[in-house]
């Protein structure tokens, strides 16, 4: 499961830092971010799932990531709709991690470490999910505070790779 957090951590870490030094917070470079996010986490999930064959609870996790990335990525069929979708499908992406992984943080128990990690992420997921349902962000805003939540989701994620999990 170390393997797993250390690549989502990685591919967090990496959009971030995409986001926060390109010149331009459009809501082109934010869905290009949330597709390759979401694409890239589902098939690296998928294909941990598929290899190492026991952690089939890690599924509705892949189905989300993989169908927003292909939602974003259906965007850049129609630019026009990008300032539509960009904020609901980020809402959508923070709202259903935050359900799924706060379900595993409970299946895990918060005694163990993997219980709290998924706990941890989950609020941070929540908080996005909120921002971007409830408050009224602008272009700039919004693609910015998609980048903190990156760069702060990708250390997090790095940290719970680089800990011992017990047996």
């Amino acid at each position: 499961m170390q393997i797993l957090f250390g690549l989502r951590a990685t591919i967090s870490f990496g959009l971030g830092v995409f986001i926060t030094f390109s010149q331009a917070h459009t809501f082109l470079v934010g869905t290009a971010v949330m597709t390759g996010f979401g694409l890239a986490v589902g098939l690296i999930s998928l294909a941990y799932i598929f290899f190492t064959k026991n952690n089939s609870q890690l599924i509705p996790l892949t189905l989300i990531a993989t169908l927003i990335g292909l939602l974003s990525a259906g965007t850049f069929l129609y630019p026009d709709i990008q300032p539509m979708l960009f904020l609901p499908l980020v809402a959508l992406f923070g709202l259903s991690f935050a359900a799924f992984e706060g379900y595993l943080a409970k299946r895990e128990g918060y005694r163990i470490g993997i219980g709290r990690d998924f706990a941890l992420s989950a609020g941070f997921n929540l908080v996005l999910g909120l921002l971007f349902l409830i408050a009224p962000l602008d272009e700039v805003s919004a693609v910015g505070f998609l980048g903190a939540y990156l760069a702060i989701s990708g250390v997090f994620w790095g940290i719970a790779a680089a800990t011992p999990q017990p047996k």
